[in-house]
């Protein structure tokens, strides 16, 4: 998994992406309107193919291996095809954002209680 031909500032804006990912990924966590998950995992992702040690670990883990194959197949898709799910799926976090939101701002009106 690992890429060891990248030069050093291959690995350097991979990293700066890393860290942007996983900015996004926390501030998710915190903010329903943003899919948190998705930021991390992409960030665990690019992580692997920077590090030895990370792509062992994610190795190890069940959750990680199943989503990758997922990652995999997918790549196999016609780019017609890769976008309409791109499209659904940030369709679908961003309903289930509002939806967050939306239980959130019910929770914390005067009255809703």
């Amino acid at each position: 998994m690992v890429n060891p031909v990248l030069s050093f500032f291959g690995k350097l804006i991979i990293s700066l992406v890393i860290a942007s990912l996983l900015l996004l990924g926390l501030i998710g966590l915190v903010f329903p309107v943003i899919p948190g998950l998705l930021f991390l995992f992409l960030a665990l992702l690019l992580l692997t193919r920077i590090s030895g040690r990370a792509a062992a670990w994610a190795e190890n883990h069940h959750w990680f291996r199943q989503q990758n194959r997922i990652l995999q197949r997918a790549g196999a898709m016609s780019v017609t095809d890769r976008v309409r799910l791109g499209l659904l799926v940030g369709a679908r976090a961003m309903i289930q954002g509002m939806q967050g939101l939306f239980a959130l701002l019910g929770r914390a009106l005067p009255g809703n209680r």
